[in-house]
């Protein structure tokens, strides 16, 4: 525990921006999605059944990436508060930090995995209307 320096924080910090990079463009394109979706639920003729699905489909996605963004926030300031107290020499509670910071950004990327079976779940429906 002693043995905890800057090094093994720095193995994480560039990974948690970049995820939150990714995350946000996902949340992008989920808005992108919603607006659209609004657009035609507003034109009259959608099966509004299908529209539902959709809706809820994106509903989920929607919670998923806020608390995959959330967690990865997290994880960041855990992270930069790990070379902080390592900084001022506080090792036991830096690498009691870091552990947190592991364990936030490592849920963060479970929701990942999660959020993309349902956005491929939304591309399939899709597809097998394409095949109609």
């Amino acid at each position: 525990m002693e043995d905890l320096n800057f090094w093994y924080p720095a193995l994480l910090f560039p990974a948690i921006p970049l995820m939150m990079i990714v995350f946000g463009n996902r949340y992008s394109s989920l808005s992108k999605l919603i607006r659209e979706l609004h657009d035609r639920a507003l034109q009259k003729g959608n099966n509004q059944n299908k529209l539902t699905e959709q809706i809820e489909l994106l509903t989920d996605r929607l919670f998923l990436v806020k608390y995959m963004q959330t967690l990865s926030g997290l994880a960041f300031i855990a992270n930069l508060l790990t070379i902080f107290f390592r900084y001022i020499n506080f090792p036991s509670l830096a690498f009691s930090l870091f552990g947190v910071a592991t364990i936030l950004l490592s849920a963060s990327i479970l929701l990942f995995l999660i959020e993309i079976q349902k956005s491929s779940l939304a591309l399939s429906k899709h597809i097998s209307d394409l095949k109609k």
